[in-house]
């Protein structure tokens, strides 16, 4: 049995947090034995509580990638539990400490995407970044090709990389009862056409964007799940431009709610944007998305396949593709059994799993680790 020790830094549920606890879910338990250590307080621990997984709170490294109390606590912890893999989600302090630890393996999981200034491309920072990346993880997990053009960007050694995509278990299923008593519960009309945008509400993700689109097209709803610091930027500006088509939800639990009395969803991301769950639970009901061409978004819809693509803050173009959808029940139709079947041949999370496990077998087969770094990535 190979035991995995994850290290999440995230106080909040995201991204991160939730592609960890699926993977679990759906991991090989006579293969793997997976504990975790979280931040204290994090909104996580009900989850990981509820599914029986054995945790650890740590103090110090809640939302902080680096930290030297943090390296400290996780280099006790880790020692402590003695796992054969540690698996980080952006944090550094947790690569740090596992390499102090000295015989464990590193894989590390790169969730985000993001331009690389040309500047940080160039040695000697490329080198520098090269040399923190590849010295403190064996391998590298990127969830699209767009993480791993980041990694490569920040010096990491590409044969060190594994890319492959999130995967999720099939969204709970809802009788067209259910969804009109939904509908109720959201205060939604029995016959609006629905779509929405699920996640954190930051910057990046373009909800202004989607406020521009949404003045355009007054007879379709839009739904948007999620909190964080843009949330009282956007309700002003509902309010100041009397956008009444936008209702914004906050933090929802229950997202196979949200996807159930959604026709479609939406995302606008401009930033940090690799491979979406809620786009990929979206799929595995049927409903097509509205997407932006930003970072993974283009390997996970083909446009006029399972979905719609606009540029970049491209808010008409946004519009035009929700009036087609909205429209065209026959295009509908076919993006929406074109999501469904997108998503069982390629991120299911069984599929995610598999792959998982793949680079954990690779880990546990490789020679001892090493006592030196790797060699430094060369230069411009």
């Amino acid at each position: 049995m190979t035991k995995v020790l994850h290290i999440l830094t995230d106080v909040n549920r995201g991204g991160a947090g939730d592609q960890m606890l699926m993977l679990i879910g759906a991991a090989d338990t006579s293969a793997f034995e997976m504990e975790v250590i979280i931040p204290e307080n994090s909104r996580v621990v009900p989850l990981l509580a509820a599914r029986d997984i054995t945790y650890y709170e740590a103090p110090h490294i809640g939302d902080k990638s680096f930290s030297l109390a943090g390296v400290k606590t996780l280099y006790s912890l880790i020692k402590r539990i003695k796992p054969d893999i540690v698996h980080t989600h952006s944090s550094l302090s947790g690569r740090i400490a596992a390499k102090l630890n000295r015989r464990v393996r590193i894989v590390h999981t790169r969730h985000s995407a993001f331009p690389v200034a040309a500047w940080k491309k160039r040695f000697p920072i490329k080198k520098l970044t090269g040399f923190i990346n590849n010295s403190l993880s064996d391998l590298a997990i990127a969830i699209s090709p767009a993480a791993e053009e980041n990694l490569i960007d920040m010096g990491m050694t590409e044969s060190k990389i594994r890319t492959m995509f999130n995967g999720t278990p099939p969204v709970g299923s809802f009788t067209l009862e259910e969804i009109s008593t939904l509908k109720l519960k959201y205060n939604i009309s029995p016959d609006v056409f629905v779509l929405a945008i699920i996640g954190r509400l930051t910057e990046v993700k373009g909800h202004d964007d989607i406020l521009d689109a949404a003045k355009t097209v007054p007879d379709a709803l839009i739904l948007v799940a999620g909190d964080g610091e843009r949330q009282a930027h956007l309700e002003e500006r509902i309010a100041n431009e009397g956008i009444s088509n936008v209702k914004l939800l906050g933090f929802i639990e229950k997202v196979d709610e949200i996807i159930a009395v959604a026709d479609a969803l939406l995302n606008a991301s401009f930033g940090t944007e690799t491979s979406s769950l809620a786009l990929i639970l979206g799929m595995s009901a049927g409903r097509p998305a509205v997407v932006s061409d930003y970072g993974g978004n283009p390997y996970l819809y083909k446009d006029g396949v399972n979905g719609l693509m606009f540029k970049i803050h491209d808010s008409a173009a946004i519009a035009e593709a929700m009036l087609k959808l909205k429209s065209d029940p026959k295009l509908y139709k076919r993006l929406s059994e074109g999501a469904r079947q997108v998503y069982s041949e390629r991120f299911t999370d069984k599929i995610m799993a598999s792959n998982t496990e793949a680079v954990y077998h690779e880990l546990i087969t490789l020679t001892p680790p090493r006592r030196s770094a790797p060699p430094l990535q060369g230069g411009e």
